[in-house]
Formats: C-alpha cells, structure tokens, sequence
C-alpha cells in the first residue's frame, strides 16, 4: 500500500473505504489518485477522481457493486473513456461525487503528472510519464486556433440571424479554445483543459477576458464580445499563419 496522507472531510472518508476495498481485492493492481486531492490541493468539496487497474475480465459490475456500497446512492453512470476503458461515475444522495475510470491494469505504463499512485501491486506507477506527452504540438495548436476563429464567426452569424442563445454557444465554445492556446502558451500540464488547468496552475486568466461575456442576450452584445475575443486571439493567429482566414470570415480585426 502507498503511502497514507490525511484527507479532506467529505472525500477522505469516500477514499479511505475505496483504499480499503482496493487493498483486499486481489485483482485489482494499482489505484491511481487525480483531480485536486491527487496534485494535494482538494478540500471538504472536492470530488473523488480516481482510476483503477484490474486484471482478468468483466469485473466493471463488481468494481460497480463495490462503490455502491460505500454510502446510498443517487444514480450512476458509466460512460466510455477512451480505448477499452469505463468512467464510473457515482453520485451519493448527500452529494458526494466518486469519478472512477476502470481499465485494463496493462494499460497503465507510468503515473501521470499532478496523480498519486496509492496502491501498484506490480509496479506499473512506478515511473512517471513525461508531461511532453500531454502538449499539444504545432498541428494541434493551429487547430485550435483554426476553430476558434469559426467559432466567432458562427457567433456573429446567428446573432444576426436573431438566435442569440446558439451565438452565444459558440461564443463560449471559441472562449475555451482561446485559453487551451494561453495554458499552451504558458507550458501549463494538460493544456486541453484550458481554463481549468490554468487555473490548477495558479496562473491569472489574461487581461481583456471579462470582455468578452455577453452581459445580456442581444446580439449588439454578442457582437461587442466577439471584437474582444477576436483581439486576444490575434496574436495567435498571426502565429499560425492564419490572417487571411479571419479576413474571409468577416472577423473585426482580420483575426
């Protein structure tokens, strides 16, 4: 078993009976701990986020039935989660929330940054993964900055149109590319999280941001919000070679 550390009422509690169960279950192989208690910044809050390694098949209903037990449940969900894997998300009536991801033990080569491996029976945490393997390259980069631009111009377009609330769907859709670029920018870990990594990290959002929140749903407003997002992504776009796509969108700027 690794090593033990003093949780967080609320989530401790939730982590201790799922180190427990983890520790009598011979096949489960390791237990990896992420999200804010893993990278040793949660509180009373904060959600248990998890991942476990299993040998043998079809033990996703057990691995189910064990979290399950841990206090009354609201409701469950399972979801995919990339190749071969299972998010199990369970939901206690008082809150709580156990976000658990089931896989494959052989699938687990290292430990990631910000995690903490608190049980490897084979020592397949043993050596950490280079955070290189999470920073988007220049292709990703250009991509973002790709879409982002359309999604401003999607935004104009439908408040045009009169349909504020999809303008300002994509408004906001263009604002997260916007700081996936700026965690890029500033080597952030996990930079395809954008704000929320930005934020892990500590580091302030940029000056201008506020700008660009729609505060009501006109399109005059819309509108105003682009121009701002529009600036911050220029230096960006002009980066990525990108001029003349904002020019043929009708982006204020030529962003």
């Amino acid at each position: 078993m690794a090593r033990q550390r003093s949780w967080p009422s609320g989530p401790g509690e939730l982590l201790d009976l799922l180190t427990a169960w983890v520790a009598r279950t011979p096949w489960v192989d390791w237990l990896e701990l992420g999200g804010s208690l893993g990278r040793g910044a949660g509180d009373e809050h904060s959600d248990v986020d998890a991942g476990v390694g299993v040998t043998g098949e079809d033990r996703l209903d057990a691995v189910a039935a064990a979290v399950g037990s841990f206090a009354p449940v609201a409701a469950v969900l399972r979801e995919p989660f990339g190749s071969g894997s299972t998010h199990l998300l369970t939901v206690y009536r008082d809150g709580r929330q156990l976000s658990l991801v089931v896989m494959a033990a052989e699938a687990r080569t290292g430990l990631p940054p910000q995690s903490l491996a608190l049980l490897d029976r084979s020592g397949r945490l043993s050596t950490s993964l280079d955070p290189a393997r999470w920073e988007p390259d220049a292709d990703r980069l250009r991509e973002w900055t790709f879409l982002a631009c359309v999604g401003a111009a999607d935004a104009l377009k439908h408040a045009r149109r009169g349909s504020v609330w999809r303008a300002v769907r994509c408004l906001e859709e263009a604002r997260g590319l916007y700081l996936q670029l700026v965690a890029a920018q500033q080597q952030v870990v996990f930079a395809g999280f954008g704000v929320v990594s930005l934020e892990n990290a500590g580091r302030p959002v940029p000056a201008g941001l506020a700008a660009t929140l729609v505060d009501a749903p006109r399109p005059a407003a819309v509108a105003d919000a682009v121009a701002a997002l529009v600036a911050l992504l220029q230096p960006f776009v002009t980066e990525h070679g990108l001029d003349g796509l904002g020019t043929a969108l009708g982006l204020r700027g030529g962003a």
